[in-house]
């Protein structure tokens, strides 16, 4: 192993010396989803250690925007790590990142992607002094959407530094897209008691989150909702004014987080509200999930328990999340439904399937429809199955994913239904 620490070392000189000839990235992708050992470790710390000149780390004339060797080696940071390794990383790589960090953003054509990346970084290793470079990035570099991320590893349960960071932003507030993202982190920490006072529970925050309550060109409302969830946390009289305008919204996911965040201070109408909206598919699992969080789970109507619509509640959200559709489907009905021996959960199921719709989601106007999955992974494989495919063959290329999902040596070498019909005996 004693050449592991020379192999990625001088990987990375080489690559640098002569940037216009070897491409870093393409150079370290024998690391790619690698641990890191120890002299793995050691070897990238002596590389930044001996980098003087930032420059060329972030020459986008030669890299573009999203390929600079700043931002490829701070990648590396986030590779599995021995505990060793980990702790060498944490303790010596830190301090060349937030060395290299202010060398980099002292530029005035800083490409923002590398800042983005070493700021994760510094979130990831829990780094006091690079907590001081996040809040400078934010103010830098407020309209960059990887500050979900960033502040996604901060919000996670237990991070020692959360309340810090929170309270170094309050004052100015982030503008632009790092706001929203702000005030999540912001809204997750409230929820979990890690603070006292909200940093929008002020006469500018009030006036932030209106704006973004009334605002109806945000196409998947995604700040109203932020903002409505804030609700619970803002002094009654202000809070009374934006809960009005968050339960007449056009959107009831923000409808929804009005409503919990009206029961979390004790209102009954918000939770007859939930209950509601536990019988509409499109939106039941989440006003449930609100419900038992609330600890009204008693008041989830029992016609939102029966396994049939639980299921097509599941696969509207399924639909409905961020990385899929982004909204419910126009129309959701069930396919078929029936027991099946399930190799992948190696027991006996009841599975469903459900046709979806999305008006005019196509490009050139037509509908876009499809069919998933609900009962193990809820999932829709998109061009490998459609709206007309058959009941059998849908479960069957269903079952060969699922067993390739989970490395399962059944996994057919080449999915298709003929080989699913098999493994299910259909």
């Amino acid at each position: 192993m004693a050449g592991r620490k020379l192999e990625l070392a001088e990987t990375i000189r080489t690559a640098l010396a002569k940037p216009e000839a070897a491409d870093l990235a393409a150079s370290l992708e024998p690391w790619d989803d690698q641990e890191l050992t120890l002299e793995d470790a050691q070897g990238l710390v002596a590389v930044l250690a001996e980098i003087i000149d930032v420059q060329p780390l972030i020459d986008t004339v030669i890299y573009g925007e999203t390929a600079t060797p700043l931002q490829t080696l701070a990648i590396l940071f986030q590779n599995e790590s021995s505990d060793d390794a980990t702790r060498l990383l944490r303790d010596r790589g830190m301090t060349e990142l937030v060395r290299l960090f202010d060398a980099a953003i002292a530029v005035p054509k800083c490409p923002a992607e590398a800042i983005m990346c070493v700021c994760k970084m510094f979130a990831v290793y829990v780094s006091n002094p690079g907590l001081e470079r996040v809040v400078t990035a934010v103010r830098r570099f407020p309209d960059e959407y990887m500050w979900e991320i960033v502040f996604g590893v901060y919000a996670d349960e237990g991070h020692p530094l959360t309340t810090a960071l929170i309270d170094k932003l309050r004052d100015p507030l982030p503008t632009e897209f790092a706001a929203v993202a702000y005030l999540d982190l912001v809204n997750d920490a409230a929820r979990e008691k890690r603070i006292d006072a909200h940093p929008f529970d002020t006469e500018e925050g009030h006036n932030r989150l209106e704006a973004w309550l009334v605002d109806s060109a945000l196409g998947d409302f995604s700040y109203a909702h932020s903002a409505a969830a804030a609700l619970p946390f803002i002094e009654s009289k202000a809070r009374n004014s934006l809960a009005a305008l968050a339960m007449d919204h056009p959107d009831t996911g923000v409808q929804i987080e009005a409503a919990w965040a009206s029961a979390y201070r004790g209102s009954t109408a918000g939770v007859t509200y939930l209950a509601r909206v536990c019988e509409d598919p499109h939106h039941s699992i989440r006003a449930q999930r609100y419900l038992e969080e609330l600890g009204h789970a008693d008041r989830v109507p029992p016609s939102a328990l029966e396994p049939d619509f639980q299921a097509l509640a599941q696969m509207c959200q399924w639909l409905s999340h961020p990385n899929e559709f982004g909204g419910p489907p126009t129309d959701v009905t069930l396919y078929d439904t029936r027991e099946l021996d399930w190799p992948p959960t190696n027991d006996r199921r009841r599975v469903w399937l459900f046709k979806w719709t999305y008006t005019g989601r196509n490009e050139d106007g037509t509908d876009e429809e499809g069919l998933g999955m609900v009962g193990s992974i809820t999932f829709a494989l998109f061009g490998e199955t459609t709206a007309d495919t058959s009941a059998e063959d849908a479960y069957a290329i269903h079952c060969c994913w699922e067993l390739d999902v989970n490395d399962d040596p059944r996994a057919p070498t080449k999915r298709s239904a003929q080989a699913g019909r098999k493994l299910l005996g259909i």
